[in-house]
């Protein structure tokens, strides 16, 4: 079985090969304009999305992929973000079945907090007036 790693470098090789050859056709110039643009937009979407349930993190580092096409520091936080993918799931792996179970259990109790202060602070900045009759549920429920 091949590292995450390897496998995202494989990747990163085909996408800057294809890179290189987009900036020196007629319109290259537009490249690294459209290509910065993307990567933080990606980016920003996965950052926004990482407590949400889904492939925040996953969202995040490809956003940072995109990005190290042209800035050198995104190049080795991409790197260092694979190696520690690589050590965690190197580590997980020879976990007793409890301890597994006990930290997906606590990552899903940690996205139902982030969840419910994110719906709180929504609601309470008026910008979710949806959820006005849960809340006051809620509040009510609470001594």
């Amino acid at each position: 079985m091949s590292s995450m790693r390897e496998k995202i470098a494989g990747h990163i090789d085909n996408f800057q090969r294809r890179h290189h050859n987009a900036k020196k056709h007629r319109f290259g110039f537009l490249v690294r304009p459209l290509v910065l643009s993307l990567g933080w937009l990606v980016f920003a979407i996965g950052l926004i999305t990482v407590p949400l349930p889904g492939p925040g993190w996953l969202t995040v580092f490809v956003g940072v992929a995109i990005l190290s096409l042209e800035l050198r520091w995104a190049s080795r936080v991409l790197a260092w973000g694979v190696r520690q993918y690589d050590r965690f799931f190197t580590w997980y792996r020879v976990q007793p079945r409890k301890t597994r179970y006990s930290l997906i259990g606590a990552t899903w109790v940690m996205v139902w907090i982030a969840m419910g202060g994110i719906a709180f602070g929504m609601w309470k900045a008026g910008v979710a007036p949806v959820l006005d009759p849960v809340m006051a549920q809620v509040m009510q429920a609470v001594p």
